[in-house]
């Protein structure tokens, strides 16, 4: 998905890394909290195709929900922080970012950071989808 967004030029400068950092943390949002997704429910073989049938597409914060991976605390913290989101502000943000590439003069700050992260339970579960999206 990033070599789709950002090309496959070499970015090799310290510009360049800050200017990835950014598009990468604006995508990372864009792509868990906005983008519905297709996961394949089941592949079946019928001689030499495969044919695969696929569930109803939801953006990956939204399937993180529908787990038990996901606490009930956690989830309301998390729909708090995605319903403070625009989406269409979201990937303007993008477009902005890409039309001016590496040597753009404003580069934007990345987005509202994304609640408690990585918090291990006594379950031993995760609390928190930061980085499992």
């Amino acid at each position: 998905m990033v070599r789709e967004i950002v090309g496959y030029e070499r970015y090799d400068s310290p510009e360049h890394v800050t200017w990835l950092n950014t598009v990468y943390a604006w995508l990372d949002v864009y792509a868990n909290v906005c983008l519905p997704m297709r996961k394949v429910v089941r592949k079946t073989r019928e001689g030499s195709h495969v044919r695969k049938k696929y569930d109803i597409a939801k953006p990956p914060l939204q399937r993180a929900f529908a787990s038990d991976v996901v606490s009930a605390d956690s989830q309301k913290l998390w729909g708090v922080w995605a319903d403070s989101l625009n989406p269409l502000q979201l990937h303007r943000q993008l477009a902005t970012l890409l039309a001016q590439g590496p040597q753009g003069t404003n580069v934007t700050p990345v987005p509202l950071p994304a609640p408690a992260p990585w918090v291990q339970t006594t379950q031993g579960r995760l609390d928190g989808t930061h980085g499992l999206l």
